[in-house]
């Protein structure tokens, strides 16, 4: 488990996962500051089908959210663009 900070509008890898052969699943728990504030913002999700890029996958920010490296991408990564200081946990 990993917790890291990020700044509004600043794009920040959450994720980063190179060459291990096998499935993995990333919980990831998003924290407002204060938990008052209501999330906004963007996740790249990147993948590599063994050494070959393919299309990113963008969507809206959600407080908990799952990701999954499957077995063949062999460079996987995640990143975040929040419209506000969040605090990031990866499970």
């Amino acid at each position: 488990m990993k917790t890291i900070f990020c700044k509004k509008g600043q794009p920040t890898k959450i994720i980063s996962n190179f060459g291990t052969g096998y499935a993995k699943t990333f919980h990831i728990i998003i924290a407002t500051k204060n938990n008052e504030e209501q999330l906004s913002g963007t996740f790249i999700e990147k993948r590599f089908l063994w050494i070959f890029p393919q299309a990113p996958i963008e969507g809206e920010l959600e407080k908990v959210m799952t990701f999954d490296r499957y077995w063949i991408n062999g460079i996987y990564s995640v990143v975040i663009i929040p419209k506000q200081d969040v605090t990031v946990t990866v499970k």
